[in-house]
């Protein structure tokens, strides 16, 4: 039990008809009360189950829209020649460094040290390597396996300036060309079927750290039921596991990020992939394609339907020549030359939903044909996570001014309270627009700088709350108990006043991340934000400005009010929830 919580004993009464049963009474603590009344809400539960909705899309966002497939069983003749032949180039690349030598490189007005130069060699040839090797059998890949380790030899020779680090690296040029004429597609090398998991291998360890977080919280109200049955429904028990069952929710999260990132360990490259393109045109010759439920990806382009509606409505159907066949962007014949306008037909990708099918695009497109519906997915992962992110960082800030200024009083009180009000004084939104404006996003990311801009400026509102907590429970029993028993300061502070005071701050803190969210989608929506193809909501809503693209505006509008609108329920249901007045 926390100290300083009143806990407020509910006994059951027995009716008559219950007097032959034993039912022992039980003590709700604080925190039982407060889960207890935001239960009878029933806008608040929806609140929050809509809010749990709209993080999962976000985490998820690559296993539901991608043009990346899950499973590819092909073979990708392109690729391989590609990568055959591109071995003489890296080999002739060290070539010339080592007949150069350091003095001959001359580093002035180059982007790479001579050193480094060399050591991007090593990846270069060796994603060339990988490439050939997956469709190789194990005897063939025994000549590629040489030709990368004595590439290791010699650049090792060439930056240690052996006097045949040039003669070795001629040897390897010819070993390199011999290798491109000997691997040549053809009867004696016929290519086997590679078998690769491309989107997988394109998730990082950090998002599949959130995404078995998410899972385990989406399937809390199953295993705690579970876990509180095995305990025999005993409150006691119950309570002093709560935290054990945080842990273990963190500790199974953090396992499955550390096994993907040794054992897999990918990452996004880049923002579009090639293979729908290769199926398409049958350059890869596939056995076994698995695509996400949207096979298209946040930054994939369809030029050809440029601002098309969302496919279920009249006015988006396009006829196989490529012109609108109802609606106001019905093709006219031009009155000078007497043709139509020039127009292209749309191209059905392999994984694609049929040209006029309502599930094509859902929401839409933009002016380069990207799917408004997929963008959106992706685009919540910045949204929320700035609001979640630009929230944790102010609530440290403000809980701890605010408790030091409670506790401490006086003068420390007094210097603090001045400091909250002149940062109060600052218009946030005017330094976050200074801020992104004036630092250049190679130095700092804009998602970056609106987070610290953001909790730098608006932790003042907690640090009141908290100070105020502070005053009132300080001069407590069990505070005054608590200094009494010679506990040090710190520990009175954070053990025994903070998570009495904690209620209010959990209310800014919903509210904060709304703020947060809004603050991120105006930004972007002014063009100061992520840059393409990388998408936000906000963003998204700067693509057009025009009614005409209706939308545009409606959906990502729409998202950012949902968002808003559930956490300022949150909000309101947790400020009921925890004060007492308010108790039923």
């Amino acid at each position: 039990m926390t100290e300083g919580v009143t806990i407020e004993s509910n006994e059951r009464v027995l009716a008559p008809a219950d007097a032959g049963l034993e039912l022992a009474p039980y003590a709700k603590d604080y925190w039982d009360n407060a889960f207890e009344q935001i239960g009878r809400r029933r806008l608040v539960k929806l609140a929050i189950a809509v809010l749990a909705l709209l993080y999962a899309s976000a985490i998820y966002a690559p296993l539901i829209a991608s043009d990346r497939p899950y499973v590819l069983a092909a073979k990708d003749e392109v690729s391989y020649d590609r990568a055959r032949r591109g071995l003489v180039g890296v080999v002739n690349s060290v070539h010339e460094l080592a007949a150069g030598g350091r003095a001959g490189y001359g580093e002035k007005g180059r982007q790479l040290s001579f050193e480094g130069a060399l050591d991007a060699q090593r990846p270069a040839l060796a994603d060339r390597l990988d490439t050939m090797a997956l469709y190789l059998t194990e005897e063939q890949r025994a000549p590629l396996a040489d030709l990368d380790s004595k590439l290791d030899d010699v650049i090792e020779a060439t930056l240690a300036g052996a006097p045949d680090a040039a003669e070795r690296a001629a040897s390897l040029r010819s070993q390199a060309r011999e290798l491109r004429q000997a691997f040549e597609v053809g009867p004696e090398v016929p290519l086997r079927t590679a078998r690769s998991f491309p989107l997988l291998e394109s998730i990082s360890w950090i998002e599949v750290f959130f995404m078995v977080l998410w899972a385990c919280l989406l399937a809390w109200p199953i295993w705690n039921r579970i876990w509180n049955a095995r305990l025999g429904h005993d409150r006691d028990r119950m309570r002093t596991v709560r935290r054990t069952k945080v842990l273990a929710v963190l500790a199974v999260a953090s396992l499955g990020a550390l096994v993907w990132g040794l054992t897999i360990g990918g990452s996004l490259t880049f923002a579009s992939a090639p293979y729908k393109d290769g199926l398409t045109a049958g350059t890869i010759q596939a056995e076994t394609v698995i695509f996400p439920p949207l096979a298209i990806g946040f930054a994939e382009t369809h030029v050809e339907e440029s601002y098309r509606p969302p496919t279920w409505t009249r006015n988006s159907e396009i006829g196989e020549d490529g012109y609108y066949v109802r609606g106001p962007r019905m093709p006219e014949i031009d009155k000078v030359t007497g043709k139509l306008p020039a127009t292209s037909p749309v191209s059905v990708r392999y994984g694609e939903p049929e040209r006029n099918a309502a599930a094509r695009h859902i929401l839409g497109t933009d002016i380069l044909g990207r799917d408004l519906f997929a963008r959106l997915l992706w685009g919540g992962r910045i949204s929320l996570s700035v609001g979640l992110i630009s929230t944790f960082f102010l609530l440290t800030i403000g809980i701890f001014v605010g408790a030091v200024a409670g506790y401490a009083g006086g003068k420390v009180d007094l210097m603090l309270s001045r400091l909250i009000e002149i940062v109060q004084s600052v218009p946030a939104f005017f330094l976050i627009l200074t801020a992104v404006a004036l630092v250049p996003s190679k130095v700092v990311h804009p998602i970056v700088a609106i987070v610290i801009v953001i909790a730098v400026v608006r932790w003042t509102g907690v640090a009141r709350l908290v100070r105020g907590e502070f005053l009132k429970l300080k001069e407590q029993d069990f505070v005054v108990a608590a200094r009494a028993s010679g506990l040090s300061t710190t520990r009175v502070i954070f053990r025994h006043v903070l998570p009495n005071a904690m209620g209010p701050v959990l209310v800014a803190a919903a509210f904060s991340v709304a703020a947060g969210i809004l603050t991120e989608s105006a930004v972007s929506f002014l063009g100061f934000g992520v840059k393409d193809p990388i998408p936000s909501w906000g963003s998204v809503l700067n693509e057009s400005k025009s009614a005409e693209h209706w939308w545009i505006q409606v959906f990502p509008g729409l998202l950012i009010f949902v968002t808003v609108f559930c956490y300022n329920l949150v909000g309101e249901g947790l400020r009921d929830a925890l004060d007492p007045r308010m108790k039923v």
